[in-house]
């Protein structure tokens, strides 16, 4: 069962899938290094990314369902530390001006000096794609506690309504008993 919101964030999320497809392969082609062409492709299509993420943020607050657009947002996020992490291959792709062959200087020792320096950050990398999804896991359990917490307040207001009431109608009812015992009473005494 599809909203239109959520079938218009589906159509967000493909049209960012195919552009983050299209970002990795100018990554890793030889376009970055060696044209200012693919270069602002890659600038072109990564603000593209951005956008589609807002996009996609957007249509996920509009969404009415709690639940999904819990999921929803969650999803976005992690779109979005998809995309930082593509920014910042692209960046230090550039800054390096490191090809997929490693093939910047014939002397060895420089080589496999980038190399060990490319794969560190290869590492960072990967322990920051980790930390941004377990954030980002950690933020839909919050919300989701956060929204029973909120259920349960409502419940316990509610039932303390009800115990006001109850408790209105039980003073009522004493009230009521006590009227009738003192008329019994006051006839008792009269028929005696």
């Amino acid at each position: 069962m599809s909203t239109p919101s959520s079938s218009s964030f589906d159509e967000y999320k493909s049209e960012f899938l195919a552009t983050t497809e299209q970002i990795k392969s100018i990554i890793q082609s030889k376009n970055v290094n060696n044209e200012v062409e693919g270069s602002a492709k890659l600038d072109d299509l990564l603000k593209q990314g951005e956008d589609l993420v807002k996009q996609m943020g957007l249509e996920a607050r509009g969404i009415v369902d709690a639940v999904v657009k819990r999921d929803l947002l969650a999803k976005a996020k992690e779109y979005k530390a998809q995309l930082a992490n593509l920014r910042t291959e692209y960046e230090l792709a550039t800054l390096l001006g490191v090809d997929n062959d490693n093939n910047i200087n014939d002397n060895n020792n420089e080589n496999s000096s980038l190399v060990d320096a490319r794969s560190t950050v290869r590492s960072q990398n990967e322990t920051l794609i980790n930390a941004r999804s377990a954030i980002a896991e950690i933020e839909g359990v919050a919300m989701g506690i956060t929204e029973d917490l909120s259920r349960q307040r409502e419940t316990i207001n509610s039932a303390h309504g009800r115990v006001r009431e109850v408790s209105e109608m039980a003073e009522k009812g004493d009230g009521i008993l006590k009227g009738m015992l003192r008329r019994n009473k006051f006839w008792q005494g009269k028929l005696w």
